[in-house]
């Protein structure tokens, strides 16, 4: 139920209580109590508003009642909480004739809308962005969590803290902390091999060392040791220490099991003021975590200002992290600061370390092209101990169009939602204000409409241009005619400003385990399920076999 119908109830109510009052007090019904009248009024009142909700605004007045719909109230929360979420998004957008959008009713004056098409995508997140915001209970919640930050800022506050970060997200600085991913996927190499000889499995073959590895847990710490020091200067050193209060935080919060997914749902649907009084238990553990992250971001606030003091931050740059960037810049209190460093290390790491997981397991369902893959790298890179830059890493065919197809199936943030602020229009059809707009990277990415009868298919080829001579060269349309084929970061103003910086790191990551190791499932004929609150992930984790493969 939106703001917008409660308080059309209420001014019918308000009427319906003058109009009652005012005939009691005129006598016009003598022989009635006054509260008859006035219960009266309010009932008829509440009639018509129902009618007009139900019956004369979505089928007469509304510019959207033309638009094709899905039945069933349920569908939206389908949408939003299914396993893989999405995949009903991908079924209708499949089945559904439409012209950019399918609607599904909810509650009352409550529409909520599907884009499926390359206008309706562009209107929403180029053209019009700023007539949208995430919905108000949903960035509520959030901020929990990950502050008011970059994410969850909305209007003038973004446009300012977007010009602000910027800069540490240019391409020249991406390419720069290649030194960085790659030093760090060298310490991440390693761990997994000691945990590989800590595991051992016994191999029929007798071709290297194998052991079992269970993935998700090594490649958040991996990708927290890079956005640590990128972000903030602080080197968490979480693939080396057995115990991490940082990397067991996010393990904790972002465990993707069914009561976090209907805890969730409970803070959607109810307000903040309200579910954090619940006696739940994980709601004391999120007041415990972020509350230890909160304190830990503010003191390397205090720690870097220190060091800032003396010195002429006016002619030279004299940080190149994130943090260092925004003092200088000298707009952001510490509280501003807080939040936008929540912001960078949980977006700043889960992601990625999501998209590798799902590499890893894509690459095991596909050992063909796991094979093709280090044969790549390792003609390209001599060992995972040499140095490397970014057109070493950003050249090879194979491995970017791996990680382009793993980023294209499996979006780690599947939907999200915004909500129109004003009167605006999508796909040429007029929008009203508090209607919801489903987007699905999901589906999306995977509609045949962009991608042809393939786009459920893991084909890394789609990504590789092959020239006269049979020389291979990586392209970075994959085929579809429109960069809104994949919206897997997004697009225009409101994109992930980290989408380079993530791709860097996949990059490192996928070309450093596969040239060191073969991998495959602990159990072939096993699936995954993948759940999480906000990001997604395997419920069991990935159980992998890996294999030291000599020579690298």
């Amino acid at each position: 139920m939106t703001l917008v119908w409660i308080e059309e109830v209420a001014v019918a109510n308000l009427a319906a209580l003058a109009a009652g009052s005012f005939l009691a007090y005129a006598g016009v019904f003598p022989n009635i109590d006054y509260r008859m009248v006035l219960l009266g009024a309010m009932g008829i009142a509440f009639i018509l508003q129902m009618v007009y909700d139900f019956v004369i605004f979505p089928y007469m007045l509304s510019s959207m009642k033309h638009l094709p719909k899905v039945k069933g109230r349920l569908n939206v929360v389908k949408t939003l909480f299914e396993t893989p979420r999405g995949k009903s998004a991908l079924h209708w957008l499949r089945t559904v004739p439409n012209d950019g959008l399918i609607a599904f009713d909810y509650l009352p004056k409550q529409t909520y809308l599907m884009a499926t098409n390359h206008q309706a995508l562009l209107d929403i997140m180029s053209t019009r962005t700023y007539d949208f915001e995430k919905p108000w209970r949903f960035r509520d919640f959030l901020a929990r969590i990950i502050g008011f930050g970059l994410i969850l800022s909305e209007g003038d506050p973004h446009k300012a803290q977007r010009k602000a970060v910027n800069p540490s997200f240019n391409v020249k600085n991406i390419r720069g902390l290649y030194g960085l991913m790659w030093e760090k996927t060298g310490i991440f190499l390693d761990q997994l091999e000691t945990e590989i000889r800590n595991n051992p499995v016994k191999t029929i073959h007798g071709k290297g060392e194998m052991g079992r590895v269970e993935m998700t847990v090594w490649a958040s710490r991996l990708t927290l040791d890079i956005i640590g020091p990128t972000a903030m200067g602080r080197d968490f050193q979480s693939l080396t220490s057995e115990e991490n209060r940082v990397a067991d935080i996010f393990l904790n919060i972002l465990e993707p099991t069914w009561e976090k997914l209907f805890f969730l749902s409970v803070n959607f649907l109810l307000p903040q003021w309200f579910t954090t009084k619940i006696p739940w238990h994980l709601n004391k553990m999120i007041n415990d975590d972020v509350g230890y992250l909160r304190s830990l971001c503010h003191e390397i606030v205090q720690e870097k200002r220190f060091s800032f003091k003396g010195k002429n931050i006016e002619k030279s740059p004299l940080e190149t992290d994130i943090l260092g960037t925004m003092i200088v810049r000298g707009e952001f209190s510490d509280s501003e600061l807080v939040d936008q460093m929540l912001t960078f290390l949980a977006a700043g790491h889960e992601t990625t370390a999501g998209a590798l997981t799902m590499a890893c397991w894509m690459l095991c369902l596909h050992p063909h092209v796991q094979t093709r893959l280090r044969e790549e790298i390792r003609l390209h890179i001599p060992s995972a101990d040499s140095s490397i830059t970014w057109a070493d890493l950003e050249s090879l065919p194979i491995l970017n169009g791996v990680c382009q197809e793993i980023l294209r199936l499996w979006p780690t943030v599947p939907v999200t939602i915004r909500e129109a602020m004003r009167e605006t229009e999508v796909a040429g059809t007029r929008i009203h204000r508090g209607t919801r707009i489903i987007l699905c990277p999901y589906a999306i990415n995977r509609s045949p409409d962009f991608w042809g009868e393939t786009a459920n298919e893991f084909i890394p080829e789609r990504w590789i241009d092959v020239d006269e001579s049979g020389k291979q060269t990586v392209n970075h349309h994959g085929g579809a005619s429109t960069n809104f084929a994949q919206i897997t970061f997004l697009h225009g103003q409101r994109s992930c400003i980290g989408k380079d910086f993530s791709r860097a790191e996949l990059r490192c990551a996928v070309a450093g385990v596969i040239g060191r190791f073969a991998m495959e499932m602990q159990d072939p004929t096993g699936d995954i399920t993948l759940s999480g609150a906000v990001t997604v992930k395997p419920i069991e984790g990935l159980h992998l076999k890996m294999t030291r493969v000599s020579g690298w």
